[in-house]
């Protein structure tokens, strides 16, 4: 009986089109890997790496001694003057009481100069980076200090402030946006919550040209970042 011969296998020639494709594949997650990676918002990362780098170390932001200069408001904590003393003594007093948990808490400072009382608050405890909403976290802060402040009959000023890292979204086009937004956040709260006469509020935004440290260190703008709560000499408006 004769032997049926076996059909020879034909030889795939486009099996190199398989491992083409791999590679095809390959190169263009890589290429779109790269391309992400280059439009980080180098803003956004900053702040990123800033905040980590404080949560791992945080004396960080207090270590660095604060500098005088032209470029930087002075904290006029030290001396504080006879004028002072005949326009705020009993405020302050008041003031330094109500608040001494928070501020031993690290989570405000208070401050005395010649002609207001202004509460500083950072903004890692009020906004999250590049927004005017008030965290939920920090709306007990906000209540103690308009607590305090709603009976007195001072003028109060909210200023808000940044670093010099530029922000650019579609709502907050730059630092002048953001802080003026933030300070009038403040403001709103404290007449929405707490019944203030909008008569006796002010609300200003300085961007990063009010810095009290360097914008050169981490931890010189983490202290640059903040919100300043201000009890002026009666209808004072200087700035």
């Amino acid at each position: 009986m004769a032997r049926k011969k076996k059909h020879e296998e034909h030889e795939n020639h486009e099996r190199w089109l398989v491992s083409y494709a791999d590679f095809i594949t390959l190169l263009f997650a890589f290429f779109t890997s790269m391309y992400a990676i280059s439009s980080v918002n180098e803003g956004k990362f900053r702040i990123l790496s800033e905040s980590l780098a404080i949560a791992f170390n945080p004396t960080m932001f207090t270590s660095t001694k604060l500098q005088e200069g032209p470029r930087f408001v002075k904290e006029q904590r030290s001396h504080v003057s006879d004028e002072f003393k005949d326009m705020f003594t009993n405020n302050y007093q008041k003031i330094q009481a109500a608040l001494h948990e928070l501020e031993a808490d690290k989570k405000l400072t208070l401050i005395a100069e010649e002609n207001r009382i202004t509460i500083r608050i950072s903004e890692s405890m009020l906004f999250e980076p590049g927004t005017d909403k008030i965290l939920k976290e920090g709306l007990p802060v906000i209540d103690e200090v308009a607590s305090v402040l709603r009976e007195l009959p001072n003028s109060i000023r909210v200023e808000g402030h940044t670093d010099n890292i530029p922000v650019n979204t579609e709502r907050f086009p730059s630092n002048w946006d953001l802080s003026s937004s933030r300070a009038i956040s403040i403001l709103k709260y404290f007449i929405g919550q707490h019944g203030y006469d909008p008569r006796k509020l002010s609300a200003l935004g300085f961007g990063e040209y009010r810095p009290v440290d360097t914008n050169d260190t981490p931890s010189g703008r983490f202290k640059n970042r903040r919100v300043d709560i201000m009890v002026l000499n009666g209808d004072s408006v200087e700035l």
